[in-house]
């Protein structure tokens, strides 16, 4: 046997001389070939709808009375944004900001553009014919501003601002929830864990009590006359889900518009995965 190993060996040794030119074989196949099982190679994650960089364009449009710039003087300053990648979100948002700046009043076009000039041509017009009671101007004003995204979750912030007279104007805000996933608008109940609804208005109130507390050291009188209320506009963001209100809805029109925190510290559960940090 001692004499037959040098033999072996040098047979080997010229066999692979002889292939020298043969095709190095991939590590995949030299493994199944020595027997040795390979890993799986995990693969990439499905990329979800709505997982592309969203793009928006600004929109703007103004009108003014023909007194202008004398008195009375009325304006009308709109902006809004559009996705051209994303129709059904550009709906949505022009017909929930339509809405917001017409009171629910249908204007009879067919198109964002031609909508949003007809809500302009309908508010100066009404201004004009307030003009002939009251030397006052009028003002209409809207803005759109992108607060960001969440795992394909997209909160869009609408203001809007109006005078008609009176001692001041009246601010309205609204925030829109998009689903780029689903492609549709999405609500608080969206978000939450089935069931949680009560536990997390619970936690709101909590909150809300905090805020009475230590930040505006509200007295009982202004404790009896603005009690919590829920709201269905709700941001996600790092520190946990933001509560945004209206003027005169949980506080007097002097203190704006109030947004409240509940914090991670109190979502356990709560939330659904998709959405927490």
């Amino acid at each position: 046997m001692r004499l037959l190993l040098p033999t072996v060996t040098l047979a080997l040794l010229l066999a692979g001389c002889g292939d020298s030119d043969a095709p190095a074989q991939s590590g995949a196949a030299s493994g199944q070939n020595s027997g040795a099982a390979q890993p799986d190679q995990p693969a990439p994650p499905a990329e979800q709808p709505g997982d592309t960089p969203l793009t928006s364009k600004s929109q703007t449009l103004t009108r003014e009375s023909e007194s202008c710039p004398d008195d009375p003087c009325s304006k009308v300053d709109l902006q809004w944004l559009t996705f051209p990648e994303d129709a059904p979100l550009t709906r949505a948002l022009e017909s929930t900001l339509l809405e917001q700046l017409s009171n629910g009043a249908d204007n009879g076009a067919d198109d964002g553009a031609s909508s949003f000039a007809a809500v302009a041509d309908g508010f100066l017009s009404d201004a004009r014919e307030a003009a002939e009671v009251e030397s006052m101007g009028w003002e209409l004003n809207s803005k759109v501003s992108l607060l960001g995204e969440r795992a394909g979750l997209v909160t869009l912030q609408l203001d809007s601002y109006e005078i008609t007279g009176g001692a001041h104007g009246m601010p309205v805000v609204q925030l829109l929830n998009w689903d780029r996933r689903e492609q549709r608008r999405a609500t608080l109940q969206d978000v939450l864990q089935p069931g949680r609804e009560d536990a997390f208005w619970k936690a709101a109130a909590e909150v809300h009590q905090q805020w009475l507390a230590d930040d505006i050291e509200a007295d009982k009188d202004f404790r009896d006359t603005w009690p919590f209320l829920q709201t269905g506009d709700f941001h996600i963001t790092d520190q946990g889900v933001a509560l945004l209100y209206n003027v005169y809805s949980i506080a007097p029109y002097a203190m704006g518009q109030p947004e409240l925190t509940v914090p991670w510290s109190k979502l356990d559960g709560l939330i659904r995965e998709r959405y927490r940090p």
